[in-house]
């Protein structure tokens, strides 16, 4: 019946048994690889957004009643559109189709406006007679009939009575919470005003003039960050830097140039936050300048450079984001982002130049008054500027940095923060952190291993193995609670007791064994397998004076105090959770792994090869290391592999007793921050689809990557490792 059957001298039964076994296997093989696949297409699917360029394209054209423009604007949804007169009259449109909603006659003739730093919907008007009055709007949402309308309006948030200026050629002004600083320039004189808790009618304070050290008259004047120093700068390049914190005692942070002798600058603002200034010169040349403070005083120096083929004539700034458009003679309008060093796309878009233009507040769209009787919008497609391959992973030049550095720092409770999406750090956190558990796992689990399978007795064997192998099973996030609140406390407390244990432990055990090998064979042959038995209570006993020698150590090496010693003479600072308090904890859940399979291996190699050596005159230690560790030698490097692995992915230990700091330094008392934990702490505070969301979709696949070329790399070691000693 087999042979009909044509399944040869196997019965049919087993035939197909083995068959279905055989397509069971495929198909659980291919499933899991086509599980790992889908696994890296979907993270590959959430990252590539952030590498798109962006795009500019054309939108709408608004034809409108034609008066005078003196300011554009969009709402927060970029539904409707906002337009203010020389005539005082403000009006609204809807986005849609462009028709009119409303329209506001303010009463003022307005001879110039601008919006109310960092607000987007805070206006200031200066009329002909230099009065300055400050407007606000909103938009109020109804539903009639299941249609969503809009119905804006307008405020005096700070009444109607204007503030008198000096007929400034240039003023400025910051709302910084319940504080709002008015500053004018005539000349080289600058007027301060400080209006706190403002409200509608109150008394007016005393203004603070002040006379520049400049030479030239100030064109550009803008309040820096928080209201705490003001920036002067004239058309020739000339700059000067205030501290006016403190009004009454105006002092000069720095007095300097921003353009050659004899070279003007073409355009210039202030980038989200203040802290940096933009400036074009004559030959396409945009600097990003930064102003630093550290204790030999106050420089401002330029951080960054972007080319173009003209020069700019005028800047528009995102409102929220470090991100500007640089409009030129022809009308080419380019978007830049500074933090990235990126040119994210240019449109010949045939702007006026000089005519309000403004980036609505989500940066998706620009509009601009092209005539005075025509709205025109350009369509911004630029969701990830941020992202480059510089940011993500080489030293950056941020704002207040005095120098490029790697830095990870994602959110800050200040609007005007400078996202810092370095991934080098967490990379070498994630490389750190396993490194010092690997460095403690490996020798343990290793040698450990090596007694058990060769040297232990086989009834001790039977409950160490088992037992160790448990501890597999044992949750991490145990681990990661003993290691950060009591683990690390205990080594801050007593770091001279633990490092006495690197040097009492070791010479203890070879006391041990020194003692041991002087003994007659006739105590040493009974006790042969059990030495193990023998050496716990020593190990224990190592410790106990390890931590009785500690202040010892502790008074008569490192003068009373080792964190300082080690602070003030290695320059090894101290953090309580650090890569020692990981190696220990994430060292302990890798030996287990690491343990049972080179245990394994070590076990499993043919007796008949151990029985040979002996035979031939081998010791059983030269039959150990020449035979079989040899043999086991894939297994053992198999072992290791997925002990790093295991490390590089562990999540809740890292997590825990590291301190999260993501830190670029090998100091072993100091902590990291690793892919893994980065990823489990921010994800869920994470936007979805933001450029902080699509960086850590991103860490997750470096790390899979990662994960993936070490394996790799392991399979083709043990591949090698098997052809050359498999044949012992």
């Amino acid at each position: 019946m087999a042979d009909s059957l044509g399944v040869g001298r196997l019965p049919a039964r087993r035939y197909w048994i083995n068959k279905t076994t055989k397509w069971i296997v495929a198909l659980g093989g291919a499933s899991v690889i086509g599980a790992i696949t889908l696994v890296f297409a979907y993270l590959l699917w959430v990252v590539a957004p952030i590498f798109a360029g962006g795009d500019i394209s054309a939108g709408q054209e608004v034809a409108v009643t034609e008066r005078d423009v003196k300011l554009v604007d969009v709402s927060e949804n970029g539904d409707v559109y906002l337009r203010l007169s020389a005539d005082g009259i403000i009006e609204f449109y809807r986005a849609e189709d462009g028709r009119p909603i409303s329209g506001f006659d303010l009463g003022i003739k307005v001879k110039q406006a601008q919006r109310v730093y960092p607000e987007v919907d805070l206006y200031s008007l200066l009329n002909e007679e230099n009065q300055l009055t400050f407007i606000s709007t909103r938009y109020i949402v109804s539903f009639a009939d299941g249609v969503r309308k809009l119905t804006p309006s307008v405020d005096f948030p700070f009444g109607r009575k204007p503030i008198q200026l000096d007929n400034p050629s240039q003023y400025d002004v910051y709302l910084n919470e319940n504080e709002l600083m008015l500053a004018s320039a005539k000349g080289r004189r600058l007027t301060l005003s400080r209006y706190r808790n403002v409200e509608p009618g109150m008394p007016l304070p005393k203004p603070r003039s002040v006379q520049l050290s400049a030479q030239h008259d100030v064109d550009y004047l803008y309040l820096g960050p928080r209201n705490e120093w003001l920036y002067a700068i004239s058309q020739g390049g000339e700059i000067e830097v205030l501290d006016i914190k403190p009004i009454n005692r105006i002092t000069r942070l720095y007095l300097g140039r921003l353009t050659p002798e004899g070279e003007q600058i073409t355009a210039m603002d202030s980038l989200l936050g203040r802290y940096s200034l933009v400036v074009s010169n004559p030959n396409g040349l945009i600097q990003q300048w930064s102003l630093f403070k550290d204790p030999t005083g106050t420089r401002l120096e330029p951080i960054r450079n972007f080319q173009l083929d003209q020069p700019a004539r005028q800047f528009v700034l995102e409102p929220r984001r470090k991100g500007f458009a640089a409009v030129d003679e022809r009308g080419t309008i380019t978007l830049l982002y500074p933090t990235s060093g990126r040119i994210i796309a240019s449109h010949d878009g045939q702007l006026s130049v000089g005519r309000p233009m403004v980036i609505s507040p989500r940066s998706n769209l620009l509009i601009s008054a092209t005539t005075d009787s025509q709205l025109s919008t350009l369509v911004l497609k630029n969701k990830h500027p941020e992202i480059s391959f510089s940011t993500l992973w080489q030293q950056v030049w941020y704002e207040g940095y005095e120098a490029p550095i790697y830095s990870w720092q994602s959110s800050s409770a200040d609007n005007d923060f400078e996202p810092k999406f370095s991934l080098t750090p967490l990379a070498f956190g994630t490389l750190k952190a396993a490194f010092y558990a690997l460095l403690f796992a490996v020798p343990i689990a290793i040698m450990g291993a090596v007694y058990t399978a060769y040297f232990m007795a086989p009834q001790m064997r039977n409950w160490v193995k088992p037992g160790i192998e448990i501890m597999a099973a044992l949750p991490t996030v145990i681990l990661g609670f003993i290691g950060g609140l009591w683990l690390a406390p205990i080594i801050e407390a007593n770091l001279s007791s633990v490092l006495g244990i690197l040097v009492v432990l070791p010479v203890t055990l070879f006391l041990l064994a020194l003692g041991w090998s002087q003994l007659p064979e006739t105590v040493t042959k009974p006790l042969a397998g059990w030495y193990g038995l023998i050496a716990v209570p020593l190990i224990i006993v190592a410790v106990y004076l390890s931590f009785d020698v500690g202040p010892f150590l502790e008074q008569h090496l490192f003068g009373g105090d080792s964190r300082t010693w080690f602070r003030e003479v290695l320059g090894l600072n101290y953090d309580q959770r650090n890569a020692l308090v990981v190696g220990v904890i994430m060292g302990l859940a890798v030996i287990p792994t690491i343990f049972s399979i080179t245990e394994d291996a070590i076990y499993g190699v043919p007796q008949h090869l151990t029985n040979g050596s002996l035979a031939l005159g081998a010791t059983p230690w030269q039959t150990l290391t020449r035979v079989v560790l040899l043999t086991a030698s894939p297994g053992i490097f198999s072992a290791v592999m997925i002990g790093m692995g295991r490390a590089v992915g562990e999540t809740m230990i890292v997590l825990m007793a590291t301190g999260n700091t993501p830190l670029m330094d090998f100091n072993i008392f100091e902590g990291m921050r690793t892919f893994a934990a980065n990823i489990a702490v921010e994800l869920p505070e994470s936007e979805v689809d933001s450029s902080h969301y699509r960086i850590l979709f991103l860490a997750a696949l470096v790390l899979f990557i990662l994960t993936f070329l070490f394996n790799t790399f392991a399979e083709v070691v043990r591949q090698r490792l098997r052809a050359r000693y498999g044949s012992l």
